[in-house]
């Protein structure tokens, strides 16, 4: 069900919780008040929006009390563009109510990618939104999305898509049904002239839905793993990163370290901390609210390349990881992501899925137990971590494969260039 947010010092008020449907064109008034009569007559706010890159949309809600339509403004629209595309956003609003938000090809608000309630609720959609692909997942609060409402100026204001010609006619043929027979006649033109908007739009959504198809089918796809870096490009630039990372420094010892992939030529280093006869004026990073933790964040530089393009088959695949793990020893978790939902028929599905391996090294990986990663095609390592108190070391990776043994559509890497 949608809701209303209103932020302090902004005026007007924002709309969450839409329905929102694909639009191949701009939609005319009549095309439009007929989608809503489709979705049912209590949808009567509507909103046809336009994104940067020209993906056309029409969203739809329920009249809400205490605020004028005209004064109302779709969030999802909003904030649609601020994030790189694919994206899902999870935003606490309050006590167990929370909003999602997924976007993908055109920044354009997916099936269901707009909804309101209790994590529970969102998070069978969120899993659902997640075998289509990878995503960037962002999480925030009321306090983030008030910063991205800034942003409102480029959207329009909702309005009431029952309004105006629908609503003059339905109140002719109103008055004309005083006359028994004419009236019959008039309600029978009316009932067919809507039958015949409705399956008008129809037509329309079958025909966008083909178009989308076949645009996709005709689209070179990018290949995420292409432009991920491999597993010994990773772990050399890691290496460089702990050779340079002091241990303890005025009384406050390194706990934990995690080096991740950031762009092509950064890395992510997290660092937490224990006071050990150290103060708090010296501690590294921010201080915990017990003064005796802290955790630190850096930046490490690298130079990945694009890396090969050949992945196998989920069983291949799977054999090649366990097989690596097994000759050295080490412990392996492989996790399959969840299966498809049956398809809509307008969301494109990846020819490729990813599963998700935690790999227990025990020693610094780029030692020795880190040899041989590359052998396995797909595989992306996206952290490295070491653990002072066991003395252990871990690492996460992507292994993506073929999805029902298809291949992958074959494309030239696309280069990220020098750095």
């Amino acid at each position: 069900m949608a809701q209303i947010l209103s932020f302090p010092g902004q005026k007007g008020a924002f709309a969450i919780g839409l329905t929102w449907q694909h639009e191949e064109v701009q939609p005319s008034k009549s095309a439009v008040r007929a989608s809503a009569m489709a979705l049912g007559r209590h949808f009567r706010w509507g909103i046809v929006h336009q994104s940067a890159e020209g993906a056309v949309q029409s969203g739809f809600c329920e009249p809400m009390a205490g605020v004028k339509v005209s004064a109302v403004k779709p969030l999802a629209a909003i904030v649609a563009s601020q994030h790189q595309q694919p994206w899902m956003g999870l935003f606490h609003l309050q006590d167990s109510l929370y909003w999602y938000v997924a976007v993908r090809q055109g920044h354009a608000i997916i099936s269901g990618g707009d909804r309101v309630g209790t994590i529970e609720e969102l998070d069978t959609i969120r899993a659902r939104h997640r075998a289509l692909g990878d995503w960037t997942e962002v999480e925030g609060t009321l306090r983030d999305l008030a910063a991205m409402a800034r942003a409102s100026k480029g959207v329009s204001a909702m309005h009431d898509v029952l309004t105006g010609p629908w609503r003059s006619t339905a109140y002719a043929l109103a008055a004309v049904s005083a006359v028994g027979a004419i009236a019959g006649g008039g309600w029978y033109w009316y009932d067919m002239q809507q039958e015949a908007e409705r399956e008008a739009q129809r037509a329309r959504q079958r025909a966008i839905a083909a178009a989308q198809r076949l645009n996709e089918a005709a689209r070179p796809r990018t290949l995420p793993w292409v432009e991920e870096a491999s597993p010994s490009a990773f772990l050399q630039a890691c290496r460089r990163a702990w050779d340079g990372q002091t241990l303890a420094e005025s009384g406050w010892t390194m706990a934990t370290w995690r080096c991740k992939p950031a762009t092509a030529t950064t890395l992510h280093i997290e660092t937490s901390w224990k006071r050990e006869g150290g103060v708090a004026a010296n501690a590294p990073g921010s201080l915990s609210a017990d003064g005796n933790q802290a955790n630190a964040t850096a930046v490490g530089r690298a130079a990945f390349l694009p890396s090969p393009s050949e992945i196998a088959a989920v069983g291949e695949a799977q054999r090649a990881i366990w097989t690596y793990a097994q000759a050295r020893g080490m412990a392996l978790q492989v996790t399959m992501p969840p299966a498809l939902l049956p398809s809509d028929g307008k969301t494109p599905v990846d020819p490729w899925l990813v599963m998700t391996t935690d790999i227990n090294f025990g020693t610094p990986p780029w030692l020795n137990m880190g040899a041989g990663l590359d052998n396995v095609a797909g595989l992306r390592l996206t952290e490295v971590s070491y653990e002072a108190a066991t003395q252990t070391w871990k690492g996460v990776g992507k292994l993506y494969a073929q999805r029902n043994g298809n291949a992958a559509p074959a494309v030239e890497p696309q280069h990220q260039g020098k750095p």
